[in-house]
């Protein structure tokens, strides 16, 4: 089950604020149209209140409204809404129309013209209020005079007005969208184009991705995978360079121990049978002793190897327990395995399980080429700077002329009598590179041998 995001949807998500925004503006846009509509109507509705009120008159000293049924029926007819009228007099008492319409909460100065909302059996009113003096009055007292209607005119003006201005909005919108839809279909495309590039290669196909008919937005992230494949080649050479190396390797230790295998099956006596299978068991121990060095080759082949955890070491307590495994071995060859050292020898980056493959590589080959009655030494010393892990041994020594040919995989220098693989200083080499430190072969001074000495850099002290 794909677990993503749609960069599409993602990108559409973000239409959602503007639909937001479009529900706030709506309601503005509802309320400014309402208030629009109430001053519309309000103009209407105080123009009809003045010609009620003309209509108010005095006779012999008492208030009436003439107004005829015609023209009052004119009056309470509209389309939308109802209609009422109230005219009191000046104690209060109905002169004509609804005697419950809601009085104003305030008497007008200067018979100016109040309008107010109200409820009026159930319904909600706009009331155009005037406490008018009627020509002729005596007294001077004013009348009111109210005339009210619902406010169905005015909602049904409110929603037409709403209309016709958030239409085109949301018409602005649905384009904006779709817009955005096709445009960002289309600047998908040339990702749809690089993930058909990348998916039609085979496994081995590792060549760079072309940049330039990408977005630059990726350009990044093409430059980081080409830099992955760079690294992906590395390790498939470095791979196929082992099974060559195995291959080729392996091919002439186990043909032997095959001729070997048939010849111990052809004897028929006790003590040429166990002659052959002592040989057997010797040319099994090289063959396991290349295996092993193969296997810690391609451990610390740098361009494979890609998980090494760089930690400050102490390379004085590290090769002391190291070289204390190895006095068994060279007790059987009867040599005189010694160490020197030197205390808080601390390196500022060191991978202890390369560390070990090194200090072991470093030990078999002095006790491999050492003759019994031999001395290895090892010995860490360190200065201001560095921390220097040297193995001297008093073996046949290395000439200057072969000691750079040594550090090739499978060199042996000629007339070597022990039996080692060819890879034990190419491994010492590789984790010293990855260690940042330095090999160099030298010879002990007054006797032959050979010294190897590794210089790593130290750990600042704080």
């Amino acid at each position: 089950m794909n677990s993503g995001v749609s960069l599409r949807r993602k990108l559409i998500f973000w239409l959602f604020p503007m639909l937001i925004l479009f529900g706030i503006s709506t309601m503005g846009s509802y309320f400014t149209a309402y208030r629009f509509s109430y001053k519309a109507y309000d103009h209407s509705l105080a123009d009809t209140a003045r010609d009620l009120e003309r209509q108010v008159t005095m006779n012999n000293g008492q208030v009436s409204l003439d107004l005829p049924p015609p023209a009052k029926k004119m009056l309470l007819t509209d389309e939308f809404d109802r209609i009422y009228y109230k005219v009191a007099g000046p104690d209060g008492n109905l002169i004509d129309g609804e005697s419950d319409l809601p009085r104003p909460n305030v008497i007008s100065n200067g018979e100016a013209l109040i309008m107010h909302d109200g409820m009026f059996h159930g319904q909600r009113l706009r009331i155009a209020s005037r406490y008018y003096v009627p020509p002729g009055s005596q007294t001077g007292l004013p009348v009111l005079v109210q005339l009210a209607e619902t406010l169905n005119k005015r909602k049904i003006l409110a929603r037409e007005i709403l209309t016709a201005s958030l239409l085109p909005q949301l018409a602005l919108i649905a384009a904006a969208a779709l817009t955005l839809w096709m445009g960002v279909s289309k600047g998908l495309g040339p990702m749809r184009r690089l993930h058909d590039e990348i998916a039609s290669r085979s496994y081995y196909d590792l060549r760079p991705i072309e940049e330039s008919h990408a977005p630059v937005e990726v350009h990044s992230v093409i430059r980081a995978i080409n830099e992955l494949m760079r690294r992906l080649g590395d390790a498939f050479d470095a791979q196929q360079r082992f099974i060559a190396n195995v291959a080729h390797q392996l091919r002439t230790p186990l043909s032997g121990l095959k001729t070997q295998t048939d010849l111990a099956l052809r004897q028929t006596d006790h003590d040429s049978l166990r002659h052959s299978l002592q040989q057997l068991s010797v040319s099994t121990d090289r063959t396991v002793h290349l295996v092993n060095q193969m296997l810690s080759l391609a451990q610390v082949e740098p361009r494979a190897n890609k998980a090494i955890e760089m930690r400050p070491l102490d390379i004085n307590q590290l090769t002391r327990e190291i070289t204390t495994e190895w006095v068994s071995h060279s007790l059987r060859k009867n040599l005189d395995l010694g160490f020197e050292g030197k205390e808080a020898a601390i390196i500022r980056g060191g991978d202890k399980v390369l560390m070990k493959i090194m200090i072991d590589n470093l030990l078999d080959n002095a006790i491999r080429y050492t003759p019994a009655g031999g001395c290895v030494t090892v010995r860490v010393e360190t200065n201001d700077k560095f921390v220097i892990l040297t193995v001297e041994d008093n073996g046949p020594g290395i000439a200057k002329e072969e000691r750079p040919a040594v550090f090739q995989r499978f060199y042996r220098v000629p007339g070597s009598s022990g039996h080692g693989s060819g890879l034990g200083l190419s491994i010492v080499e590789e984790v010293a590179l990855a260690h940042g430190a330095s090999v160099t072969l030298d010879e002990p001074t007054g006797h032959t041998g050979t010294i190897v000495k590794i210089v790593f850099p130290r750990m600042e002290r704080s």
